[in-house]
């Protein structure tokens, strides 16, 4: 017999969350398990500081399951969850100002090939790795975030602009300003 614990965790995002709504809140332990290592992994990597990830992780979950009732379906659970963790490792940073804002890319930049890089903007493929790094430090957190999202974490325009509450002619137009002046930056190194 499949116990109904099993039964639960095939549940869709969806279905799990309209069945938390409903008020099967039992089920929440299923939401977490599903979310907890991803949003971790992401406050490790913003924050550069495991034990700070998992006190991140702890508020960011309560602040979900207090928020679960705004969810109107209007993008994937996943992204909104995302979009979540995002803002508050950000507002932790800002407010704290106990990790340097040029260390978070550090770690979060290293997988970005060239070949990502040189389909959308051709003045970037000569720039080594080592390179980019140093000169991803010259950029906003906006600039860098939205660099990231777009080729690390390989976001399209659409899940950007959720992520970032802009519309989506102000996330092209960001990504294009944070390209060019990327762009320029390495031309300045000359």
């Amino acid at each position: 017999m499949i116990s109904e614990k099993k039964i639960e965790q095939n549940y869709s995002d969806e279905e799990l969350l309209k069945l938390i709504k409903e008020g099967k809140r039992e089920l929440i332990e299923d939401l977490y398990e599903r979310y907890a290592t991803k949003i971790y992994r992401k406050c490790v990597g913003m924050t550069n500081d495991e034990h700070m990830a998992k006190d991140l992780t702890h508020d960011i979950f309560i602040k979900i399951i207090t928020k679960l009732s705004s969810f109107k379906g209007k993008s994937k659970f996943s992204l909104w969850v995302h979009s979540i963790t995002h803002n508050h490792c950000i507002n932790h940073i800002l407010k704290n100002k106990k990790v340097k804002i040029e260390d978070i890319e550090s770690e979060t930049f290293n997988n970005v090939t060239i070949d990502e890089i040189e389909s959308e903007h051709e003045e970037l493929v000569e720039i080594h790795v080592h390179q980019l790094k140093r000169l991803m430090k010259e950029l906003s957190l906006l600039e860098r975030e939205i660099l990231i999202l777009r080729y690390q974490e390989e976001l399209s325009i659409k899940e950007i602009s959720i992520a970032l509450n802009l519309g989506e002619s102000a996330v092209k137009m960001r990504l294009k300003r944070s390209r060019d002046k990327l762009a320029q930056l390495f031309k300045e190194l000359d």
